[in-house]
């Protein structure tokens, strides 16, 4: 204590003065906490940097090896603009097809007669058909505008409605079809005249009898049905078996068996009558030609008392009819009476007064084959892997464009490149190391006024980054390099093994090499759009492959990249979440010495303060002593 307190009473130095210095000086070691709480904390910022953009660059890895990425989309336009609009999947075929569009689907559109505005209709029901559906609409009775609200809400999905106004006292009834199509057009049944009394249609007729067509089977034409299900069926004793009563198709057997082409109508079924016993299900099909090619219809069907009832128009509306399948996967012997094709009569049993438009189906020429459509849109089954919509008639032939999109790869690989540079970048930054950088060994006095634990210790951190020498960084930054510059095994014909191969690289050949060390990527733009418009699945398999065909995704570019970026992501015991936990451990130890350290000031600066006191009060008192002493010394040698 002397060494601090007696030159500041030998020269008048305030005490409180001494005291302060003191205070300071024992304050240094919360000085040092502070600032490893200072770099803990911006560390705990850099790592959350970090976590941020490999959880970007994952991301975007795993855009890259989905089954969905785009690499392989193709796009369809026509030469004419506005003719057609589409897209193509990775099965549809590039290149030039020959389009002709001569006329459009339109919907079917009716107009009623001019009646009384004011007309009140009584109440009763009719109903509604367009194509395969109808609706019943139960009307409460009101005039037109209660009619068309219970046609919306009734049978709003078959037909919209609207009034027209002629003058002051007449108007008129419109209906349009929901759906375009000649299939589509509206028919009404009308059996308590509502809709006549509003002017649509005309008088109610009654309906008419179904037409039955009795079909004869060639048995002796008749092939076998998929024989591995139904074993019995090559075996000549097994055939079937026509007699007066009928045919008889023995157990484990199937056929399908020829008839006299026959034209299948709409709504039109097939009707298997039996004799006897039967299973409550069976198995029956159809065969029918459809643009050139012979289909076939083979489905489980329903015991209706006697009778199975194939509903043939639901499959092979307005196709030809060739032949019937029959099955039998019971143990005993099933005997069919009849096979006959009913076709309903039409739905409709009331007549539209007036026809605006008729229901038209779409008509196109691809290749000069001429095909018809329902609809103007989503047509899928014309050419595969293709979905289309015409917008317009043309005046002349035009040609159907499919080609490969390079857009939407190009622009996932450049995003998932520029994920890659950004996270390449900023680890290097952060773990970057000044060679010429020196921490001075130079220390300022106790006493002095600048004396500072944290400015040399930033001084140096100026100069290199914050993670420098951190281990974890370092290997990332040499796995990501790593990944980049491997080879990776092509798994079709003509694929790709390198990333150079589909234009992406370090540096072009002769760039400066400390560029290329760096290990930040660039793309050849017009080597990448190349690639992806010749051979799309092998820029794919580039990143994502299956060489054990496994069905599992295991090499690549792409797979690699998520295997070394998962440990640092990972939610509790990832790389990153378990540094930032010790940084936030080390804070909050040393914010805990700190809080104990004040207290420990509070206590040292007062037993300072009472020691300098006890101390000024000796010096007083020897002070007293010493001028007492001396005046009766003085006093003393006056007295002689």
């Amino acid at each position: 204590m002397p060494a601090y307190t007696m030159p500041g009473l030998m020269t008048g130095q305030n005490t409180n003065d001494i005291v302060k210095k003191l205070v300071e000086l024992e304050r240094r070691p919360i000085k040092r906490w502070e600032t490893e709480n200072e770099y803990s904390k911006a560390q705990v910022q850099i790592w959350g940097e970090v976590k941020n953009l490999t959880t970007n660059l994952q991301t975007k890895s795993r855009a890259l090896v989905s089954f969905t990425a785009p690499f392989a989309t193709k796009s369809v336009s026509s030469s004419e603009e506005g003719v057609i609009t589409g897209e193509a999947s990775r099965a549809a075929k590039s290149g030039n097809r020959a389009l002709e569009i001569t006329e459009m689907a339109s919907k079917h559109q009716l107009s009623g007669v001019a009646i009384d505005t004011d007309i009140r209709i009584p109440e009763g029901s009719f109903t509604i058909y367009s194509g395969k559906s109808k609706e019943t609409v139960t009307f409460p009775g009101g005039g037109l505008t209660e009619l068309t609200n219970s046609i919306k809400n009734m049978a709003g999905g078959l037909a919209e409605t609207s009034i027209i106004k002629i003058d002051k006292d007449s108007s008129i009834l419109t209906v349009t079809s929901i759906k375009t199509g000649k299939k589509n057009e509206l028919q009404f049944s009308d059996p308590n005249g509502i809709l006549k009394l509003a002017g649509l249609v005309g008088e109610n007729k009654a309906g008419g009898e179904d037409t039955k067509q009795l079909l004869s089977l060639d048995i002796l034409k008749s092939k076998v049905w998929e024989p591995t299900k139904f074993k019995k069926s090559e075996t000549e004793t097994e055939k079937l078996v026509q007699t007066e009563e009928g045919i008889t198709i023995k157990a484990d057997t199937a056929f399908s068996v020829p008839i006299a082409v026959t034209e299948i109508k709409e709504r039109a079924f097939v009707e298997i009558e039996i004799i006897g016993e039967a299973p409550a299900v069976m198995e029956l099909g159809i065969g029918f030609e459809k643009e050139g090619s012979v289909r076939n219809k083979f489905l489980p069907i329903s015991k209706t008392e006697s009778k199975y009832i194939f509903p043939a128009g639901d499959y092979a509306s307005d196709k030809n009819l060739t032949t019937i399948i029959l099955s039998n996967a019971a143990t005993t012997s099933i005997l069919i009476k009849s096979v006959t094709l009913v076709t309903p009569p039409a739905p409709g049993t009331a007549e539209p007064l007036k026809v605006l438009q008729e229901g038209k189906d779409l008509k196109i020429k691809i290749d000069g084959v001429e095909i018809t459509r329902e609809t103007n849109d989503a047509i899928a089954d014309v050419l595969e892997g293709i979905s289309f919509n015409v917008h317009k008639v043309t005046e002349k032939p035009v040609t159907l464009k499919i080609h490969v999109d390079h857009a939407k790869g190009s622009a996932l690989i450049k995003e998932w490149v520029d994920a890659y540079n950004e996270l390449m970048k900023f680890s290097k930054e952060v773990t970057s190391v000044e060679k010429n950088g020196k921490i001075s060994d130079k220390k300022e006095s106790d006493d002095s006024k600048s004396a500072d634990i944290s400015r040399d210790f930033w001084d140096n951190k100026s100069k290199s980054g914050i993670l420098a020498g951190e281990n974890a960084i370092l290997r990332l930054i040499a796995s990501l390099k790593t990944t980049a510059n491997s080879y990776y095994p092509a798994t079709k014909e003509n694929g790709f093994r390198v990333l150079t191969d589909i234009g992406i690289s370090t540096g072009a050949v002769g760039s400066n090499w400390e560029k290329i060390q760096d290990g930040l990527l660039q793309i050849d733009q017009e080597r990448l759009i190349a690639v992806l418009s010749e051979n799309p699945d092998g820029v794919r398999d580039l990143f994502a492959s299956d060489p054990n065909n496994d069905a599992k995704m295991e090499e690549g570019v792409g797979i690699r990249l998520l295997e070394i970026l998962k440990p640092y992501n990972q939610y509790a015991s990832g790389i990153v979440t378990s540094k930032v936990k010790l940084l936030e451990e080390s804070v909050a130890g040393n914010n805990k010495k700190i809080k104990e350290h004040e207290s420990h000031l509070i206590s040292f600066e007062a037993k300072l303060k009472q020691r300098f006191l006890y101390m000024e009060q000796g010096v007083g008192k020897n002070k007293s002593v010493g001028n007492y002493l001396q005046n009766n010394m003085f006093r003393g040698n006056g007295g002689e």
